[in-house]
């Protein structure tokens, strides 16, 4: 590989994501996305660290962490892999975290922490109205 290619590869490029949880959401709809094209596989381990695959070689690893996104190119054929994850990024980022923030909201809408607290609320009101 050039190297003057791969030096351009030590960049990140920052997403800028909320934190750890939406760093995980957007490697599971990257990985997800490069999944559903031809030709490519993706999978991982830890929602952190994605490995492409060109036909059934492992070509490239994508990292997101701290909201930077990283390439490790491992082999040649990791050329279209990139342009993928950037085609991605270039093209869904704005979507995967509107996505992301009503994902969370909806979680956080229904999550049985909430669903007890309003519930007690609901408790507490019934019984200020039964001391009147």
């Amino acid at each position: 590989m050039d190297s003057k290619f791969s030096d351009m590869l030590k960049f990140g490029i920052n997403l800028k994501l909320s934190g750890p949880s939406e760093d995980k959401y957007y490697a599971q709809r990257l990985m997800f996305f490069i999944i559903n094209k031809e030709d490519f596989d993706a999978d991982t381990e830890d929602d952190e660290r994605i490995n492409i695959y060109v036909g059934s070689e492992l070509s490239l690893v994508v990292r997101i962490v701290d909201s930077v996104l990283t390439f490790d190119p491992l082999e040649e054929s990791c050329y279209d892999a990139i342009m993928l994850v950037l085609d991605f990024v270039a093209n869904l980022h704005q979507q995967v975290q509107e996505d992301y923030l009503k994902d969370d909201v909806i979680e956080n809408e229904f999550s049985p922490t909430n669903e007890m607290e309003q519930s007690d609320e609901e408790d507490e009101s019934d019984d200020d109205m039964e001391w009147i």
